[in-house]
C-alpha cells in the first residue's frame, strides 16, 4: 500500500494503522508536485492500494493558498501513473470543507450533504475527487474519498485550536477563541488514522464521512482543556472565518458499517495526550 503525506499528522497514523492491520504500508517522501519524481515513487512502490494523504497543509494559510491548484493537478497525474502501472484501489483523503457550509443543520452531516465548498482549498478537493472518481470508472479502479472532519492529537501544528490552548494553559497567557456554542466533531488523529486505514482496506466506494458522530461545544472543550485556567480563554474573542458554520458533526455510519471501525480514544484522553507531547515539545 502506498501512502503519500505518510510523515505528516494524519499521515503518519494512517501507516502506523495499516502496519497494526497486517499491511505492507510504504510511505516514500518525493516530491509529489514535480512529476517525475510521483512517477518514479508509484513506479518503484508496485503497490496495488495507493492512499493519497499528502496536500498543502500549512496552518492558516491552505484555506486560500494557490498550491492548491498545483495538488489538484498533481493528484490527478499520479492517480493517472498509479492506475498505468496496475493499480487497484485509491483513497483520497478528503475534508468536510467539500460540503456546503451555508445550509444550517443541527444534525450530523450525511454524505449525500449537498458539494459547494467555500474556500478554495475545499474546491480543490472536491475537484481532485469528482475527476478521480470519473477516471476510476473507464480505468476499471476501485475509489473512495475520506472526507475527514476535525483530528485532533499530537503531532498538530502549532496554531491549530487544541495546541493554542494547551499553549495558552502552559504559558499561562490569554488566548482568544471562537464563540461557546461552536460545535464540532473532533476526532482523535489516532482513531483517524486507522478509520482511513480500514477504508482503504475494505471494499466500499464513493465518500465516507471520517469521525465520531459526538458534537463538542467549544465552550465545553474549553473547560475540559483548561480547566480551572479556563478564564485564560477568551470564549467569542475571535469571529468565525467568513461563512464558517455554528454546527459541523459528521454521520459516520457508512464508515462504521463498511469497516467496522470504533472510535478507540475519548476526548480526555486524546487531550491528556496531546498536554504529554506539548509540555515535553515546549520545555513547560
Amino acid at each position: 500500500m502506498l501512502i503519500t503525506g505518510g510523515s505528516g499528522f494524519v499521515g503518519r497514523q494512517i501507516v502506523a494503522s495499516l502496519s497494526a492491520l497486517g499491511a505492507e504500508p510504504l510511505a516514500p517522501r518525493p516530491d509529489l508536485l514535480e512529476a517525475e519524481s510521483r512517477r518514479a515513487a508509484v513506479a518503484a512502490a508496485r503497490a496495488d492500494t495507493l492512499i493519497h494523504a499528502a496536500w498543502v497543509t500549512k496552518h492558516g494559510a491552505y484555506w486560500d493558498a494557490e498550491e492548491n491548484l498545483g495538488w489538484v493537478a498533481a493528484t490527478l497525474d499520479l492517480v493517472r501513473a498509479f492506475a498505468a502501472a496496475g493499480g487497484k484501489r485509491v483513497v483520497l483523503v478528503g475534508t468536510c470543507a467539500e460540503y456546503d457550509w451555508s445550509r444550517p443543520a443541527a444534525t450530523p452531516w450525511r454524505e449525500t450533504r449537498p458539494t459547494h465548498p467555500g474556500s478554495l482549498y475545499g474546491a480543490a478537493k472536491l475537484a481532485a475527487w469528482n475527476v478521480t472518481a470519473a477516471f476510476a470508472v473507464g480505468a476499471g479502479l476501485s475509489a473512495a474519498c475520506a472526507r475527514l472532519f476535525v483530528p485532533v492529537g499530537r503531532h498538530e501544528a502549532a496554531g491549530r485550536l487544541l495546541p493554542s490552548m494547551i499553549a495558552s494553559v502552559l504559558a499561562g497567557t490569554e488566548l482568544r477563541v471562537g464563540p461557546a456554542d461552536l460545535t464540532r466533531d473532533l476526532i482523535d488523529v489516532r482513531d483517524a488514522g486507522e478509520a482511513i486505514a480500514r477504508l482503504a482496506l475494505s471494499r466500499c466506494e464513493g465518500p465516507v464521512n471520517i469521525g465520531t458522530g459526538r458534537p463538542l461545544m467549544l465552550g465545553d472543550m474549553v473547560r475540559q482543556v483548561a480547566g480551572a485556567a479556563s478564564h485564560l480563554i477568551r470564549l467569542g474573542g475571535r469571529p468565525p472565518r467568513p461563512g464558517e458554520p455554528l454546527w459541523m458533526v459528521a454521520d459516520p455510519t457508512r464508515l462504521y458499517r463498511a469497516t467496522g471501525f470504533v472510535p478507540r480514544h475519548e476526548l480526555p484522553e486524546t487531550i491528556a495526550d496531546a498536554f504529554a507531547y506539548w509540555r515535553a515539545a515546549l520545555g513547560a
